[in-house]
């Protein structure tokens, strides 16, 4: 147990070395926020506080640091990075906690190309932090972080499906699998069935895996350009690990996301309200690329271990 609990350690160490060392600032925000993160598919954990006039206040545990930061970044623009626990409800598995542990950062004028350079040298230093190499094993398989495959989210489609990005194709993909599957003209309900269960598991198989480019549904905080969403996700073994986005800063266009996803999330029966702090600080937000890394899942992943509870 000892043993385990030094290599955890190490590699937050590793971590805040590494971006100490690249001149980023650590900053810290709360946890407790007035407005909730507006992330599709994502649900906050709600809670209420007294004042001291004795009058319920209602808040919600972040389920990111992100808007906070931005907040920052936008009034600092000095590359900056925070771990700091998160909440998000509905969760609970081998992989996922309503609690875990987030590593968030920003950096100026970084590209998506940049920021991939970025995560792979964090990967890399904390597995140094280890084992002192670049190579780990995991599920019995030697993972070699000097070493990443680069996909984008139509070549692993077809890859593991042999179907295009459209209604029609993704609707008889799921009617050959799935004999009682209805025909449906939802695109987004049709990505996230045949993503989870048809492509997700077989990314970062054989290596680490950077998948980019995502179809401009999947936005949510990042730019898009010429027909494609400039985020990335990092698989290792099937496991999601990182979400890095080319930061939006463009106000009106997330004001405009933002109220799409309230009123998605209306017809689902929650009721939030957007941040307009936020959307204002987009205005002073310089060029930056972002991401988050799931802490509890890099432990489990370079300690290998079957679940993120140990």
């Amino acid at each position: 147990m000892l043993e385990t609990y030094q290599k955890k350690s190490n590699i937050l160490k590793s971590i805040r070395d590494y971006f100490y060392n690249t001149a980023a600032i650590e900053i810290f925000t709360d946890i407790a926020q007035d407005y909730p993160n507006l992330d599709p598919n994502i649900y906050p954990v709600e809670l209420f506080f007294y004042n001291e006039k004795k009058e319920k206040i209602k808040k919600y545990l972040h389920t990111s640091p992100e808007l906070q930061m931005k907040k920052i970044l936008s009034q600092i623009k000095k590359d900056i990075f925070q771990i700091t626990k998160v909440f998000r409800n509905f969760e609970g598995s081998s992989k996922h906690k309503i609690e875990f542990t987030m590593l968030e950062w920003y950096r100026i004028d970084y590209s998506l190309e940049d920021l991939m350079e970025d995560t792979k040298n964090i990967f890399i230093n904390s597995c140094r932090s280890v084992y002192n190499s670049e190579k780990f094993i995991y599920k019995d398989k030697v993972f070699d972080l000097s070493d990443w495959e680069k996909i984008t989210v139509e070549e692993a489609f077809y890859r593991y499906t042999g179907t295009y990005l459209d209604v029609d194709n993704l609707n008889r993909f799921l009617k050959e699998r799935e004999k009682t599957f209805r025909y449906t003209e939802d695109f987004e309900e049709l990505f996230y069935r045949v993503y989870a269960f048809y492509v997700e598991p077989n990314l970062g198989i054989d290596k680490p895996t950077f998948i980019y480019d995502y179809p401009p549904e999947f936005a949510a905080l990042s730019k898009v350009e010429n027909g494609k969403a400039k985020r990335f996700e990092v698989y290792i073994n099937g496991i999601e690990l990182v979400n890095g986005y080319q930061e939006l800063n463009d106000s009106q266009e997330q004001l405009k996301r933002f109220k799409e996803e309230i009123e998605r999330k209306k017809r689902e029966g929650f009721n939030y309200e957007i941040d307009y702090e936020f959307i204002e600080c987009l205005k002073e937000l310089p060029e930056c690329s972002g991401a988050s890394l799931g802490i509890d899942r890099l432990f489990m992943v370079l300690l290998n271990k079957d679940s993120i509870y140990f």
